[in-house]
Parts: structure tokens; C-alpha cells; sequence
């Protein structure tokens, strides 16, 4: 037996040398790595979502020197979809900071946030199905006018269109936290 061999190098020691409210650290796991990188982006695609329909507006003037606007705050859809994104982006942020500054999660917490996190989906869903059914009403072309109205206002629309695009990706991101949630959550039962 050889007296120079040092013992293994453990990464937190031992409980009766830890101070005194010190808890050993436990290794993330990669699913709590990837829940707290998806929150960070659905905290991104909200909070984008939320400001491109916030600035969607143009101004065009016509040959009489009448001054006509498309703003978001005219369709109660665009109101709709703006709401729902805002509040999404809130939970987003709430339930990010929940799940790093709670250790361990207790089990009504992460049933908790699982159960929000679907009506969260709901909510960006509807809003924007809403929002993408008043955009295709804006695509079509009226018979009166022979032009459709983002053919007239292109940044407006626009905006709106890349609005709900970035919010449909935020509603995937949200289906991906609620598989995960059910990933994490037969692992725990196994």
C-alpha cells in the first residue's frame, strides 16, 4: 500500500464538513438545461412578438392630401393578440425566475407551471388564430377598391405578418416545455 495516493476529489464535501445551511450541489440535469434555454427564447419570441404589433402602423396620404393610418389598436384581434403576447411574455419571465431561484421544486410547483404553461399555449394560439384571420382578410382583395389593403399598406401589414410568426414560434416553444414537462415527469415516476 502506497502512502502518496491522495484520496478522489469529490465536488462538494462530505455533510458533516459543509457549513451550517450549505447544501451539497446537485448536477442540473439536460432537461432543466433545455426548459431554462426554452423559457429564455419563449421570453424572446413574446417580447418581440409584443413589439413589432405594438409599432405596427403606417400613414399614407393620398392625391387630396388626405392623411389615412392602419394602427394594430383598430382591430380588436390585433388588441387581442397584443394582450395575450404581454401577458405570456410576464409568465414567461415569472416562471423563469421561479424555476432558478426554487430549489428543490416542489411538486405542486412544477405542477403547477406545467398547468399554466398549457394555458399559456391556449392563449397564444387563439390569439393567433384571431390575428391570422383578420391578416388574410387584409390579403384579400376588395371588389369595390380592386386592391387589397396590404397591397395599400405593405409595412403594416407586413409587421403583422412577421408578429404572428414570431408568436406561432413561441407557441411551438410552449408545446415543447409542456412534452418536456411530461418527459421529466416519467422519469421522476421511473
Amino acid at each position: 500500500m502506497e502512502y502518496n495516493q491522495q484520496p478522489p476529489v469529490t465536488s462538494a464535501p462530505p455533510p458533516f464538513m459543509q457549513q451550517k445551511g450549505e447544501q451539497a450541489t446537485q448536477p442540473i440535469s439536460l432537461e432543466v438545461i433545455i426548459a431554462y434555454i426554452a423559457r429564455g427564447a419563449a421570453i424572446l419570441t413574446t417580447f418581440l412578438a409584443t413589439v413589432i404589433i405594438g409599432t405596427a402602423n403606417q400613414t399614407k396620404v393620398d392625391e387630396d392630401l388626405v392623411k389615412y393610418t392602419a394602427k394594430f389598436s383598430r382591430f380588436s384581434a390585433f388588441k387581442y393578440f397584443l394582450a395575450a403576447n404581454i401577458i405570456v411574455l410576464i409568465y414567461s419571465i415569472a416562471s423563469l425566475l421561479i424555476s432558478i431561484i426554487v430549489k428543490p421544486k416542489p411538486l405542486i410547483i412544477t405542477v403547477s407551471i406545467a398547468i399554466v404553461d398549457i394555458v399559456a399555449v391556449s392563449m397564444l394560439l387563439t390569439a393567433n388564430g384571431a390575428a391570422s384571420a383578420i391578416s388574410r382578410q387584409l390579403d384579400d382583395v376588395d371588389h369595390l377598391l380592386e386592391l387589397s389593403l396590404c397591397s395599400y399598406y405593405n409595412t403594416f401589414c407586413s409587421h403583422v405578418k412577421a408578429s404572428i410568426a414570431i408568436s406561432m414560434l413561441a407557441s411551438g416553444i410552449y408545446l415543447g416545455l409542456i412534452v418536456l414537462a411530461l418527459v421529466i415527469f416519467a422519469n421522476k415516476k421511473s
